[in-house]
């Protein structure tokens, strides 16, 4: 799990592991990141929010309902659709082995889990589209009519299936006084395409009464496989534009998470997150935006 996408496992676990009672704990109950041992942790964010699809002509995906699914063992952890074992850690610092689902695909999915499971990362293709008899038409004179020139959005063309790669690697985070940071390198272990990626982030959390603030900055290092598979188009995807393949790409991120204590089981929460698409991203016949924002307010409940 990525700093820059959501806060730090045992952060999240911490905002919650008050509302249970029966397991071991991993510090001293009084201490504002207690973390509760082999409990599972369930809330259900109910609210508004959208993620804007910078894909051409297609949809923002909207968000409604946010699950979330916790579980801290000793070594094994789960949070969402990460999946991490500790393999060495002291007070402040930590070195996992871990899994995670690609990002890059849920602009292409409109039903992808990680457009569920925010704080993580049935599947229409939002990039398979119409035949080329619904573009507009020019008589030459003939017996024979041609398509007019101009360029086809992505809901004209015949795109190929942008799939979900899983991710495995290592993770590294320290915790020091000012902030935290988190240091990810995964690479495709299912062969969708083969890339690697590298995840660096620094954030930073305040907690007073009931008011819990996460802030985090970073940036995403992708391989051009995992560009060019995602964004770069193909011989028969391509319109008058012509293919695209594109180079290795750093992508900026920011985030705010706001959490606000209403009851025992509920929470008031508002998220924001901002992805600035560098240029081998956005230069993408595909794209016509250089920006990725999600925004997300609502109550959450604690099961």
């Amino acid at each position: 799990m990525t700093l820059f996408q959501y806060p730090f496992r045992t952060l999240a676990a911490a905002l919650v592991s008050a509302l249970f009672v029966g397991s071991a704990l991993a510090c001293e109950p009084e201490a504002d990141d207690c973390v509760e041992i082999g409990k599972w942790e369930l809330s259900l964010g109910i609210g508004a929010g959208v993620r804007t699809n910078p894909l051409e002509a297609t949809p923002d995906i909207p968000l409604v309902l946010i699950p979330q699914v916790n579980y801290n063992g000793e070594r094994f952890f789960i949070q969402n659709l990460d999946f991490g074992f500790i393999l060495w850690e002291n007070d402040t610092q930590q070195f996992n082995l871990f899994a995670t689902p690609s990002y890059d695909q849920v602009f292409f999915h409109r039903w992808n889990p990680s457009n569920f499971f925010i704080d993580s990362n049935g599947f229409a293709t939002a990039g398979r589209g119409g035949e080329d008899e619904d573009l507009p038409l020019i008589n030459t004179g003939g017996d024979k009519e041609l398509i007019a020139p101009g360029f086809k959005d992505v809901q004209a063309r015949k795109l190929r299936n942008r799939r979900m790669a899983g991710l495995a690697g290592f993770e590294y985070s320290l915790t020091t006084a000012l902030a935290d940071v988190q240091l990810q390198y995964v690479r495709d272990f299912t062969g969708i395409h083969d890339g690697d990626e590298v995840r660096l982030a620094l954030a930073k959390h305040w907690a007073s009464g009931r008011h819990s603030v996460s802030t985090s900055v970073g940036v995403v290092w992708q391989s051009s496989e995992v560009v060019n598979y995602y964004y770069g188009v193909t011989e028969p995807e391509a319109d008058l534009r012509g293919t695209y393949s594109a180079d290795a790409a750093l992508t900026p991120v920011a985030r705010l998470d706001w959490n606000y204590q209403l009851t025992e089981r509920w929470d008031l929460r508002f998220l924001a997150n901002y992805r600035q698409l560098p240029d081998e991203i956005s230069a993408s016949p595909l794209i016509n935006d250089n920006k990725v924002i999600t925004v997300f307010i609502g109550g959450v409940y604690h099961f």
